[in-house]
């Protein structure tokens, strides 16, 4: 049986995050509001919470913000960063 894969590790501040991903031995940094999206999809809030939240904390317009969210998704998506779960990228 081989090992499981590490879940990728992540660290936060005001100003951003980075992303480590072990298994793949690579580094993806995040602005601020990027940072925010991937603690709340690492909390497995639905969309519509996920949402609210970045409404709230940037002061911006539902429909951009459900926007960033799914631009946001679809990156981590790409470089297989997300769960199973997390991963739910909409069309």
């Amino acid at each position: 049986m081989s090992p499981r894969p590490e879940r990728p590790r992540s660290i936060h501040t005001a100003d951003g995050g980075v992303v480590l991903d072990i298994n793949r031995g690579r580094m993806f940094s995040m602005n601020a509001s990027g940072s925010l999206i991937f603690r709340l999809l690492e909390r497995e809030l639905t969309d519509d919470e996920i949402v609210s939240e970045i409404i709230k904390q940037f002061d911006i317009p539902g429909d951009v913000a459900r926007a960033d969210l799914a631009d946001f998704r679809r990156s981590l998506h790409d470089y297989a960063l997300l769960t199973r779960r997390e991963s739910s990228v909409p069309e």
